[in-house]
């Protein structure tokens, strides 16, 4: 501590010295990078059930949609060693166990956990209707968060003699496009398989910020296409 404090007081002397601006230096002593704050609950010590759902349509053109989405989602989550997350194929196994399933919370109920993320992706596609001359990625997603919590009396103290009751925590939309600096040309040489998987990644990473804090230049999209 004391080293850092007087290599600090050496640098501010030098920054006087020469006159320069010394926010970029001070950006660069600060001991964490700056990051974004999640809009949602806080998931810090809780176990989480994620569940996925796409359209018909959609699943039609994009089969294995619903079990990519909640992989790579469920990846992110765990990037926070905070958070305990249900594996997705335990996920799976139990949504076909319960193929009429209405209420996200029953799964929440059935694995113990405390919160259940439902993710429906309302639209996916890969290119613009009308325009098939090039890729543009667009998606929207609706993104909401049940906790299953005993009850509280009126000074705020769980009543756990009763059974936990589902609150709904957050709702909200996210909608994405990629990439953001405007189309790819099919000549590019980039396939559509590798798109729709860039797309994916993309869309899972801006879902799991609502949950979970990021680098500001995780916003810069990575335009960089695996070929396999």
């Amino acid at each position: 501590m004391r080293r850092a404090a007087v290599l600090t007081t050496a640098l501010v002397g030098i920054i006087a010295l020469t006159g320069c601006d010394p926010r970029p230096f001070f950006y660069f002593l600060q001991p964490f990078e700056p990051t974004i704050p999640a809009p949602g609950p806080s998931l810090k010590g809780k176990k989480v059930v994620v569940l996925t759902h796409v359209t018909a349509t959609t699943q039609a053109h994009f089969p294995g949609l619903e079990r990519d989405l909640a992989r790579q989602f469920t990846s992110n989550l765990r990037k926070s060693k905070k958070v305990t997350v249900v594996e997705p194929e335990k996920v799976a196994t139990w949504i076909e166990g319960h193929p009429q399933w209405t209420d996200p919370s029953d799964a929440a109920r059935d694995f113990e956990a405390d919160f259940v993320i439902f993710l429906e992706i309302e639209q996916f596609q890969i290119q613009e209707p009308g325009d098939l001359n090039v890729l543009q990625g667009s998606a929207k997603v609706h993104i909401q968060a049940f906790e299953l919590a005993h009850p509280k009396n009126s000074k705020g103290k769980e009543l756990k003699d009763q059974p936990k009751e589902s609150l709904s925590k957050y709702d909200d939309y996210q909608e994405t496009t990629f990439p953001v600096r405007g189309p790819v040309p099919m000549d590019s040489g980039i396939g559509q398989a590798a798109f729709k998987n860039k797309l994916l990644q993309v869309v899972s990473n801006e879902c799991s910020w609502h949950f979970i804090e990021h680098a500001q230049e995780d916003v810069v999209q990575d335009v960089r296409f695996n070929q396999r």
